[in-house]
């Protein structure tokens, strides 16, 4: 734990010196944060994310930046990585008019939901090596990522490693998450093969951190915003 943002914010930069002066295996790279939403908690999220190496990238680019990992091992660069790469998501990545012939309209998507169908797991979730999830959800909204598209993610080789689940809405906007953490105790394991769930760290599985009212551990900057 940290005294303070500030404190929080240099143990960040020093793991971003590290990178950009030792870099990444290139095995586990790229590294896509992806993150929901535009609002505060995301702009928040993204600005502790810039203290690291880094580039953003737009959506529609995410499958030409990991192309190069589908490759052969001998095509594949050994080159290591000295940054990362961040995407922010919004609605009209998440969603898609089940009328093909239809545009997305932001308007439309919030007043009639249900003439649109997921498709985060088809065009972000493939991608990305940890989703910070800081979107508002209503439950007459599609999921972000149901427990079986997530398991049929990882069946296929999805790099995902971690999800933030900033918003904590348990059962909600990313299915599996069913229970809210202590900063005591932040993290539970989700093993997508068995579909069980475990505190520790060490074995196969989705990372996830679900800590309810987070910005409140830092309480004083919170109080002045």
């Amino acid at each position: 734990m940290y005294p303070s943002l500030a404190a929080a914010k240099a143990a960040v930069i020093a793991i971003g010196e590290e990178i950009a002066t030792y870099g990444l295996p290139s095995g586990i790279c790229p590294i896509v944060f992806a993150f929901t939403g535009s609002g505060n908690v995301s702009q928040g999220a993204q600005e502790i994310f810039k203290l690291l190496p880094h580039t953003f990238v737009d959506a529609d680019k995410l499958p030409e930046l990991s192309a190069g990992k589908s490759l052969p091992p001998h095509h594949q660069s050994t080159r290591r990585a000295f940054q990362l790469y961040g995407c922010v998501v919004t609605s009209k990545d998440m969603v898609a008019p089940k009328d093909p012939s239809r545009c997305f309209d932001k308007a439309d998507y919030y007043a009639h939901p249900e003439h649109y169908r997921p498709v985060f797991h088809e065009r972000i979730a493939p991608y990305a090596s940890a989703i910070v999830n800081c979107m508002y959800w209503e439950r007459r909204f599609p999921r972000l990522l149901s427990i079986d598209q997530l398991q049929q993610l990882m069946k296929n080789g999805c790099p995902l490693v971690g999800i933030s689940d900033i918003t904590c809405d348990i059962g909600g906007s990313i299915e599996f998450v069913n229970r809210s953490t202590s900063i005591e105790r932040p993290f539970f394991r989700y093993d997508t093969s068995t579909n069980l769930y475990h505190d520790d760290m060490e074995g196969d599985g989705v990372i996830c951190l679900a800590v309810d009212i987070l910005p409140t551990e830092f309480s004083r900057e919170v109080r002045n915003l």
